[in-house]
């Protein structure tokens, strides 16, 4: 059974849900809302949700059916009442707003003639368009008109436009609600369980699982942990001519640095004992809990690595000293 997304908002984003739910039901919704979070949280699609909201006839608890035919034009951006503008590949223009400005001015085209403007990573906005902005938001167009500021920094946007808009912060997602959301999106276990620690943006993720460095990275990963502790003077030979071998060395750079990054996260679950995560890395906790270990050494010798190949190190000489400073940390204390 889906999800609504109204649900998942009230989990990942309690304050958000309860305030836009009493405005919603007491219909005292303000003309303007600022949403403020990082990239990941669910912003543009609390937009939508609200946009939803005004326009479906099948709200429950002021909130939308998210099923029906106006709902789903909304959230595929289809529906004519509704404007998305997106400043994150190129900056929001004036003409751009002047345009939104001269559409919201005449009769909404849709049945409810409510009309919704969002303008996603606002900050990204010119200076010129800024000032239509303020002027629009000034003078507002009643009650069919709402317009919803998306941004990350909340100083990047004038004063001036902030003082006119309700701002709704979005706390940051924790991992394990990345996680469940990227289980939800489909995403192989292993994968949404490592990124979810690496990266707080499920769309990231998800495209970060398709990388080619990556699955090398993680393969490589996964390889280590099963044979290093039983065949050490094997384990460098298939890392370099099996997975750092091509001919195009930044993408094994990245191989290694995602293979660092997932190993990283192997040994501190194993440092705390920690057996959340996928069935086979658990099993691998609990396998190399039971040997002599310096897992706290071990730790620092990958984070030093990392931080040598952030700095253009040689790759090959890098991954033989990684392998003997490894082998040190598998002595008895």
């Amino acid at each position: 059974m889906t999800v609504k997304f109204a649900e998942r908002l009230a989990v990942q984003q309690p304050v958000v849900y309860q305030t836009l739910k009493h405005a919603l039901v007491q219909k005292k919704l303000a003309h303007a809302f600022l949403f403020v979070g990082q990239k990941g949280t669910p912003r543009l699609e609390t937009a939508l949700l609200l946009a939803q909201s005004l326009i479906c006839s099948h709200v429950h608890e002021g909130f939308a059916c998210e099923e029906c035919d106006e709902c789903r034009r909304v959230a595929e951006e289809n529906y004519a009442d509704l404007i998305v503008l997106d400043g994150a590949s190129k900056s929001i223009k004036k003409d751009e707003i002047l345009s939104l400005q001269e559409r919201f001015n005449k009769t909404g085209l849709e049945r409810s003639g409510q009309k919704v403007y969002i303008l996603n990573n606002a900050e990204n906005t010119t200076p010129e368009a800024l000032n239509s902005l303020l002027k629009f938001l000034e003078e507002p167009q009643g009650s069919d008109t709402l317009a919803i500021l998306i941004v990350e920094n909340q100083d990047r946007i004038l004063p001036t436009i902030v003082s006119r808009c309700q701002t709704l912060t979005f706390r940051p997602l924790t991992q394990r609600q990345i996680h469940q959301i990227a289980l939800e999106e489909q995403l192989d276990e292993t994968d949404g369980y490592l990124l979810s620690h690496l990266i707080r943006d499920v769309d990231q993720i998800k495209a970060t699982a398709e990388d080619e460095a990556y699955q090398n990275g993680m393969l490589m990963m996964r390889r280590f942990i099963r044979e290093f502790p039983v065949r050490e003077e094997e384990v460098l030979v298939w890392m370099q001519t099996e997975y750092l071998g091509s001919k195009d060395k930044e993408k094994d750079k990245r191989t290694f640095g995602y293979f660092l990054d997932c190993l990283l996260q192997f040994f501190r679950d194993a440092a705390v004992g920690h057996t959340e995560g996928p069935a086979w890395m658990a099993e691998e906790v609990v396998k190399w809990n039971q040997r002599p270990l310096q897992l706290d050494r071990l730790i620092i010798v990958l984070l030093e690595c990392r931080d040598k190949l952030s700095r253009s190190y040689n790759l090959p000489l890098l991954a033989d000293q990684l392998i003997y400073q490894m082998k040190e940390g598998m002595i008895h204390e």
